[in-house]
């Protein structure tokens, strides 16, 4: 679904987001989905008091803000990520959240895990954000997925039981028992290394690059790291995303100019 002030190039195994602005309806998009993403929808549902959007923005906001640059620009990127890949008409069902549940810092392990409800295929994401002053954004954008690919390369390799615990505390937070919460438990249970030796998973590599729109990326370059990527044979399955925004900026002005209004 169109967004007014994002542009989308998009085909079903790669796409590029362009924010020309965070525009009115995208920060009502925010606003709308934030307590749900940050906190799961399903507790969200159950707690709307507790987890109300005004102290969702402040936990949000007490782990954001005393962040470096760099962690500023990672946490935007994925609630970036959860919003637009959530807002499109692709099939896919976020199962986790992108609070960390153990302490005041970003999110560990898979970064968002998606499942296709329809066909029970379950697809691992990792968001890489970033910015070059240097490199075109082709280039660095490049940069950013090869990144991104390493590192659920890594995490799928590495057969970290762990890693799909907490993915699996992260469905019960957000899809409610009466919408398969436990069918979508025992179908992400058995893709951990406990259950199968099955390392080739199907992943969705995301990056966020902050880079001036005058030099904006490339579809054909999108294409093109996707191709490499299958070449490789590493996973079953593919799909490239890739956001640019000029700034990471306005999104917190925004959150923290929000704030101040509740």
């Amino acid at each position: 679904m169109s967004i007014d002030g994002v542009r989308i190039s998009e085909n079903t195994t790669h796409s590029i987001f362009y924010i020309d602005e965070l525009s009115d309806t995208l920060k009502q998009i925010i606003r709308d989905q934030l307590q749900g993403i940050w906190n799961g929808f399903s507790n969200t549902e159950s707690l709307p008091n507790y987890y109300s959007y005004k102290n969702t923005l402040s936990s949000f906001l007490d782990r954001y803000n005393s962040k470096s640059d760099d962690t500023k620009k990672g946490m935007v990127g994925e609630l970036l990520s959860h919003i637009l890949l959530g807002h499109q008409e692709n099939n896919l069902t976020s199962l986790s959240i992108l609070k960390n549940k153990e302490e005041r810092s970003i999110k560990k392990g898979f970064d968002i895990i998606y499942c296709e409800v329809e066909n029970n295929k379950l697809w691992y994401s990792e968001v890489k954000s970033g910015a070059s002053n240097i490199a075109t954004a082709a280039d660095y954008n490049d940069v950013l997925l090869k990144r991104a690919k390493d590192g659920i390369q890594g995490m799928i390799n590495e057969n970290r039981s762990s890693l799909w615990e907490s993915a699996l505390f992260d469905v019960s937070a957000t899809i409610k028992e009466c919408d398969g919460q436990l069918n979508l438990q025992e179908l992400l249970s058995n893709d951990s290394p406990i259950m199968t030796t099955e390392q080739s998973k199907n992943v969705i590599l995301i990056s966020v690059l902050y880079h001036n729109l005058t030099d904006e990326i490339d579809i054909k370059r999108i294409e093109n790291f996707r191709n490499s990527v299958i070449a490789e044979g590493v996973f079953l399955d593919t799909i490239v995303i890739s956001i640019q925004k000029s700034t990471f900026l306005a999104v917190s002005d925004f959150l923290n100019n929000e704030i101040k209004t509740l």
